[in-house]
């Protein structure tokens, strides 16, 4: 695992970590020739409403399921864009193939490209993603997407784990559903902040000992940063904007340079920073910890079908679409560390806001307000 690392944490495109990957293929024979059924019980989260007035039964969703895996397999094939790191794309997929027995391929691009690439193909009339994960909002697919025909609304796809009620409510957005969260976090160097005087609130760096110690990555580079900064000029106001450029932070152009510097020792904590950006260097050595945030919002992964009269794969874009929203693909996809299923969210921040849907069109600004000139 290197450095330029996210998790699915999804994440290094708020930073700008995200380099052009190549489309990769992948082959592998059925472990399952009659795959068991999605699983029907209830998430103890109030589940989204179905899609139908009275929720279909289990027998006719699984009738459904089987429909979809013989129309998906004689398709064979399916091909996904993916916002994540191409370690958690080969790890979806490997178990999507071993579970089914279709090829998979994809192509790794951070969220602006992904999307540039993405509405090329549609305009030609060649779109060659079935599916996308996208990191980020995921309204600049859906919204005219929807409207000229090149997506389609989860709600009306028939996806038989959206149908049975078991995606829990606050994660089902209709037009998609939300596969994956990363919070933002702090992160420190071990060899110049102990565990026990990590700050343990945004509030903590404004204290007069992290003067010229604070590590911060230009908002306008990606698109997802921003929406951080967001939550905390809602929270705290301008006021802790003045007092934080008072602590004359080490302003850096992208997240890879300053989780370099940090791992160096440039600086002794960098805000904000997402678990597995830390997690490549902190495998190699380099000396990285992360302090938790009870106040925090972060990046959020999302789903986006291409329309079916659009995709070169419907049926098993629909079928890869249904596995990564069940607990079981959706518990492949978020094994790294720093990333939350939507089936077991506990784990998030105590005081955690979903991301602000403006925030990343107020990059400047906040640019503005961090001393990035």
């Amino acid at each position: 695992m290197n450095s330029n690392i996210f998790w699915p944490l999804a994440a290094c495109i708020a930073t700008g970590m995200f380099a052009l990957g190549g489309a990769q293929a992948h082959d592998g024979a059925p472990v399952h020739t009659h795959p068991g059924g999605i699983q029907i019980a209830q998430a103890a989260t109030k589940p989204a409403a179905p899609a139908t007035a009275t929720a279909p039964s289990a027998a006719s969703l699984q009738a459904e399921l089987d429909t979809l895996i013989k129309a998906a397999k004689a398709e064979g094939e399916v091909v996904f864009y993916i916002a994540l790191v191409d370690s958690v794309a080969k790890r979806v997929g490997d178990a999507f193939t071993a579970k089914y027995g279709i090829k998979y391929s994809f192509l790794r691009l951070s969220t602006g490209p992904l999307a540039q690439r993405y509405f090329a193909e549609a305009e030609s009339g060649n779109i060659a993603a079935d599916f996308v994960i996208v990191a980020g909002p995921y309204q600049a697919y859906t919204g005219d997407g929807i409207k000229k025909g090149w997506i389609e609304s989860l709600a009306q796809a028939n996806i038989p784990a959206i149908r049975s009620g078991q995606v829990p409510a606050k994660f089902n957005k209709g037009e998609t559903v939300i596969v994956q969260v990363a919070p933002w976090q702090i992160g420190y160097n071990t060899q110049k902040v102990k565990a026990a005087d990590a700050p343990k609130d945004l509030n903590d760096v404004l204290n007069p000992k992290w003067k010229g110690q604070i590590q911060v990555s230009d908002p306008r580079v990606g698109t997802t940063i921003a929406e951080f900064w967001a939550l905390v000029l809602e929270t705290k106001g301008e006021e802790f904007f003045t007092k934080f450029r008072a602590q004359n932070p080490r302003l850096y152009p992208g997240g890879a340079q300053s989780i370099q510097a940090l791992g160096a020792g440039e600086g002794s904590i960098m805000v904000p920073v997402l678990v597995p950006q830390l997690m490549g260097p902190k495998e190699k050595g380099a000396p990285l910890e992360i302090a938790k945030l009870d106040q925090t919002t972060g990046i959020e992964a999302t789903l986006v079908l291409t329309a079916r009269a659009k995709a070169k794969h419907p049926a098993a874009a629909r079928l890869f679409v249904n596995y990564l929203i069940t607990p079981e693909g959706n518990k492949v996809l978020n094994s790294d560390t720093g990333a939350a299923t939507i089936y077991d969210s506990g784990g998030l921040p105590s005081q955690y806001a979903p991301p602000s849907p403006t925030g990343a069109a107020r990059a400047d600004q906040f640019a503005k307000l961090l001393g990035f000139q």
